[in-house]
C-alpha cells in the first residue's frame, strides 16, 4: 500500500510542476532606501540576523562571515555593490538575511525587510541580455509600482 501511495505522488508531481513553471515568484525586499525585487528561485532561505564576525581587509561591501548551521556563509551589503545613495539601516525588528541559492558557494545579503511575495507569468518576467552582466537584471510594473530585479548571479562573480 505504501508503494501505491508513493507512484499516486509521483503522478501528480510533474502537473504540480507545470503549473509552477507557468509562473515566477518575485519577493520584494527594501534595502538602501530602495525596493528591488528577488526571484524566489534564487534564495534559498530567509533568516533573522545572526553575528557576523568582521574579516580583516575584506573589500567594503563583505560585512563578514556567519556560522549557519554548520556553514560558514558571507554576508554582503548590497547597497554597496550597487553603489545605491542610501546607507544600509541600522539592524532593526524587519532586517533580514536573504541566503542566495548557490551550488558551491554560501552568500547572503543584508535587507533591511522582506515585504510581498508577486507571482507573474514567465512571459512577464524582462528578457536579461547575458552580456551586460549587471546587477540589474531589468526593471517591471507590478500594480502601478517600478521595481529593479535584481540579478543576484552576479554577486557570485
Amino acid at each position: 500500500m505504501a508503494d501505491e501511495e508513493i507512484v499516486q505522488d509521483q503522478t501528480e508531481a510533474p502537473a504540480k510542476a507545470d503549473l509552477e513553471g507557468a509562473q515566477v515568484e518575485l519577493m520584494k525586499v527594501f534595502m538602501n532606501g530602495e525596493d528591488f525585487l528577488i526571484p524566489v528561485h534564487d534564495v534559498s532561505e530567509i533568516l533573522k540576523p545572526v553575528a557576523v564576525t568582521p574579516v580583516p581587509m575584506a573589500p567594503d561591501h563583505i560585512l563578514g562571515v556567519s556560522n549557519i548551521r554548520g556553514q560558514i556563509v558571507c554576508i554582503v551589503d548590497p547597497g554597496k555593490v550597487l553603489h545605491l545613495k542610501e546607507e544600509r539601516q541600522p539592524q532593526g525588528e524587519n532586517t533580514r538575511y536573504v541566503i542566495l541559492r548557490h551550488p558551491r558557494m554560501h552568500l547572503g545579503i543584508w535587507v533591511d525587510s522582506v515585504t510581498e511575495l508577486f507571482r507573474i507569468s514567465k512571459e512577464e518576467m524582462p528578457e536579461f541580455d547575458e552580456e551586460s552582466r549587471g546587477y540589474v537584471r531589468g526593471e517591471m510594473e507590478i500594480n502601478g509600482n517600478s521595481f529593479k530585479i535584481l540579478n543576484t548571479e552576479v554577486l557570485f562573480d
